[in-house]
């Protein structure tokens, strides 16, 4: 007897058009830690003369919910437009935040620079906020894709509070698993609770 598969209760498929130019949603932004700069949270480029913020952005609420987009903060280089991309990565690293944390950027209390601070490139790990999508057209034969075009601050319309994923940011990038020591059956030595450092002297011996 021939087995049938049924397939109608299997979901229509999904475009995966770029989401309409303008579109303001709530994003959940990942960053994909490549080992360079501090922690380990920046990416090199392939040529080594630039380095940034490697992200991946997905939608969280709308329409568009699950849908995803990667962007790249730039923050240093050795060439020359190297440090103006870095200036605009920075100021919209800064909208981040202000979005996150329902900072307005003309606001200067200790606070709204206390939120404006980051111990670690991992604290944008996980952080949400509104932004508004952009689309960037097709060049050099690959189709039209999605971008961050800007972040929706607290003075702007459409910008609302945002919950945050309750996480604790590492101050380093996760490290590449590594290869598994051979295991022993001797267990090691366990040091005991509370050991004494012997003093110096003590470990010279007699003159």
């Amino acid at each position: 007897m021939t087995e049938t598969f049924d397939f109608n209760n299997a979901p229509t498929q999904r475009s995966f058009d770029v989401i309409p130019n303008g579109t303001v949603a709530t994003l959940n932004m990942t960053v994909r830690p490549g080992g360079a700069g501090e922690g380990g949270w920046l990416k090199g480029s392939k040529n080594g003369d630039s380095e940034g913020l490697d992200c991946e952005i997905t939608v969280v609420d709308g329409e568009f919910a699950k849908r995803k987009f990667w962007t790249l903060f730039t923050l240093g280089g050795v060439e020359d437009g190297h440090a103006k991309a870095a200036e605009i990565s920075r100021g919209k690293l800064r909208a981040i935040l202000e979005s996150a944390h329902g900072t307005r950027p003309d606001d200067d209390s200790d606070a709204a620079q206390q939120a404006r601070r980051t111990t670690s490139y991992g604290d944008f790990n996980n952080m949400r906020f509104i932004g508004r999508i952009g689309v960037e057209p097709p060049q050099n034969g690959y189709r039209a894709k999605n971008t961050l075009d800007k972040v929706i601050t607290p003075d702007l319309v459409g910008w609302h509070a945002v919950a945050q994923i309750d996480k604790p940011a590492p101050s380093a990038a996760p490290a590449a698993a590594a290869t598994p020591a051979p295991t022993s059956s001797v267990a090691p030595p366990v040091a005991p609770a509370m050991a004494i450092k012997r003093p110096d002297w003590a470990a010279k011996g007699p003159a």
